[in-house]
C-alpha cells in the first residue's frame, strides 16, 4: 500500500481551526435598515435593551419625529435642529416589523446585591433654607473643606457651613445655578435658563467681581457644567462649558479677548455634555480635556490640545443612548499607573423609562495607549452620581454611589449604597445602605474632610422635583420635611 502522507501538528491545528469557523449569519433586510439609520446619529441600540410596549408606545413614535418619512411626515421637520434622516414608507414599515418582532416582551430584573447597614459613617441631616422639600441643583466643594456650596431651583448660589451649621448666599440669580467655578481670582457661575427640555438659548454664564456680576456676551443652551482651566499656560482661564441642550446643543470654549471679553469656540457641535475634566490624557505636556456626551451620542471623547488652544476629538468610549451614562471620574483602580474610568449609567427621565437591568456602576482599566475595556460592572437601577476615593484608608478605591431613579416600589432603599472594596483584583465589593434611606430623593454628592480628623466625609444634597413616577408615601414625606443636604460623617477617626 502507498504511504499516506502524514499530517503535521500545524497543519492539523490549521484544519481545526478552518472548520471550527462558521460564517457569520447575514443580517436580514430589516436589521440592515435598522442598523443603517438608528446607527447614523448614535450607536444602535440592541433590540434586547427595552420591552417591545417601550419600544411602540415610546420609542418608535420619537424616533419617527426625528426621521422624515415619505407619506407620513415628509417635510414636518423642515428647520428642526439635528439630522434627520430620510426614508421611505415601505422602509419605515421594515423597520418597525423588526423591532417588534424582536423586542421582548420583558426585561430581566438585575440580581440585587445584599447589604448591611452603613456603620462607617454617621448620618446628620440639614436645611440650607426656610422650605420644605429639596432643591439643589448644584453642590461642591472648593477651597474650605467645612463649607460646601450649593445652587437651587430658586436661582439662589450660597455656601453651607457645618461648623457653624448656617447658610451664605453669595448670588441670587432668576434662574436654576447648575455650576459655580471659582479659581485664582476668578468666579464663574452658570444659570441653566431652563430647566425643562427646550431649544431655547436662555442660559448665562456670569462672572463675578466682587459683590457685582457681569454675564458673558454669548448664548449658551442649556448650560450644566462648567470647567475653569489655564489650558495653554498663558496665566489666562479659559472656561468649558457644558452646553446640554435638547436636540441640539455643544461643547463649548470661552476664551479671553485683548478687551476682557470672551471669544466662543464650538469645539462639538453635539447636545447632552454634562461634565468636564482637564488632564494630560497622552502626556505630551499639554492639558486635554476629556468630556461626558450623554443624550442620543453617548461617549467619552478625549480632546486633545494638538496646538495652542486647538483641540482634536478622539472617542475613549462610546455607549448605547439607553443606558443614560451620567457622570465619570477619571482614577487608577489597579495601582498600574494609567488612568482608569469609572462611570454611572442610569438617567431614566426620558420617553424608554422602565427599570433597565443594564443601569449602574462600571470601571472600564487602561489597557495602554488610551485603550480602555470594561473589567466590572456593579448592577443599580438609576444610577447617576460616583464618588471614588479611599474612604476607608486601607489602600483601594471605594465608591459611593446615588441613584436619582430607584425601583422604589421594590428596592427604595437603594438610592444610595456604599462599596467597601474587600479585594481590588477580584473585585468583591461589600454592599451598605443607609439606615433611612427614604429620608429625601438624593441628587448630587462631594466628597470633604468636614471635620479635619483625617478621613473623608461625604455630603448628599437632595432635589424633590418630580422626574419619573415616586410612591405618594415618599414624595408626601418630601414635601413635608426640610432636609437639603445630609452629611455622612465617617468615623474611621
Amino acid at each position: 500500500m502507498p504511504n499516506r502522507p502524514s499530517i503535521t501538528p500545524l497543519l492539523l491545528l490549521l484544519l481545526i481551526f478552518i472548520s471550527s469557523c462558521k460564517k457569520e449569519k447575514p443580517k436580514s433586510p430589516e436589521a440592515e435598515l435598522y442598523t443603517k439609520y438608528c446607527a447614523s446619529c448614535h450607536l444602535a441600540p440592541k433590540l434586547d435593551e427595552l420591552p417591545k410596549e417601550i419600544w411602540e408606545k415610546s420609542v418608535l413614535p420619537a424616533m419617527l419625529e426625528r426621521m422624515e418619512v415619505e407619506g407620513i411626515n415628509e417635510g414636518a421637520n423642515a428647520g428642526a435642529p439635528g439630522f434627520r434622516p430620510k426614508l421611505t414608507f415601505e422602509e419605515w414599515v421594515q423597520i418597525q416589523t423588526y423591532v417588534l418582532s424582536n423586542a421582548p416582551e420583558h426585561l430581566e430584573a438585575i440580581d440585587v446585591p445584599k447589604a448591611d447597614t452603613l456603620n462607617q459613617f454617621m448620618a446628620k441631616p440639614y436645611a440650607v433654607d426656610e422650605q420644605n422639600g429639596g432643591m439643589i441643583t448644584y453642590l461642591e466643594f472648593l477651597e474650605d473643606n467645612s463649607q460646601v456650596h450649593y445652587g437651587d431651583l430658586t436661582g439662589t448660589l450660597g455656601s453651607f457651613n457645618f461648623d457653624q451649621e448656617a447658610s451664605k448666599q453669595i448670588y441670587q440669580g432668576k434662574t436654576p445655578i447648575t455650576w459655580y467655578s471659582k479659581k485664582d481670582s476668578m468666579e464663574i457661575i452658570s444659570e441653566v435658563g431652563i430647566i425643562r427640555p427646550s431649544e431655547l438659548e436662555k442660559g448665562k454664564i456670569l462672572r463675578k467681581i466682587g459683590t457685582d456680576t457681569l454675564a458673558v456676551d454669548q448664548s449658551f443652551h442649556r448650560p450644566v457644567h462648567t470647567l475653569l482651566e489655564d489650558l495653554n499656560g498663558d496665566g489666562k482661564n479659559e472656561i468649558v462649558v457644558s452646553e446640554f441642550g435638547n436636540e441640539s446643543g455643544r461643547l463649548s470654549l470661552l476664551i479671553e479677548n485683548e478687551s476682557g471679553g470672551y471669544d466662543k469656540k464650538v469645539l462639538l457641535n453635539l447636545p447632552g455634555a454634562i461634565r468636564t475634566v482637564a488632564k494630560d490624557i497622552n502626556n505630551d505636556g499639554k492639558l486635554d480635556i476629556v468630556a461626558l456626551m450623554t443624550q442620543s451620542n453617548e461617549s467619552i471623547t478625549v480632546f486633545h490640545q494638538t496646538e495652542d488652544l486647538v483641540f482634536e476629538a478622539k472617542k475613549l468610549l462610546e455607549f448605547s443612548p439607553l443606558f443614560g451614562t451620567s457622570w465619570f471620574e477619571i482614577v487608577d483602580y489597579n495601582g498600574d499607573g494609567l488612568d482608569d474610568i469609572i462611570t454611572v449609567q442610569g438617567d431614566n427621565a426620558d420617553i424608554s423609562y422602565v427599570h433597565k437591568p443594564y443601569h449602574g456602576m462600571r470601571i472600564y482599566l487602561n489597557k495602554g495607549g488610551n485603550e480602555y475595556a470594561e473589567s466590572y460592572f456593579y448592577p443599580m437601577y438609576g444610577a447617576t452620581r460616583v464618588l471614588s476615593r479611599d474612604f476607608d484608608q486601607d489602600g483601594d478605591i471605594d465608591f459611593a454611589l446615588i441613584s436619582t431613579f430607584p425601583n422604589y416600589m421594590e428596592f427604595p432603599e437603594r438610592s444610595f449604597v456604599y462599596l467597601e472594596n474587600k479585594d481590588s483584583d477580584a473585585y468583591e465589593f461589600s454592599t451598605k445602605i443607609l439606615e433611612d434611606p427614604a429620608l429625601a430623593r438624593w441628587f448630587l454628592m462631594d466628597a470633604s474632610d468636614i471635620d479635619d480628623d483625617g478621613d473623608l466625609d461625604i455630603v448628599l444634597s437632595s432635589l424633590t422635583l418630580g422626574f419619573t413616577p415616586v410612591p405618594d408615601v415618599l414624595s408626601d414625606r418630601w414635601n413635608n420635611t426640610n432636609v437639603d443636604i445630609m452629611l455622612l460623617e465617617n468615623l474611621l477617626h
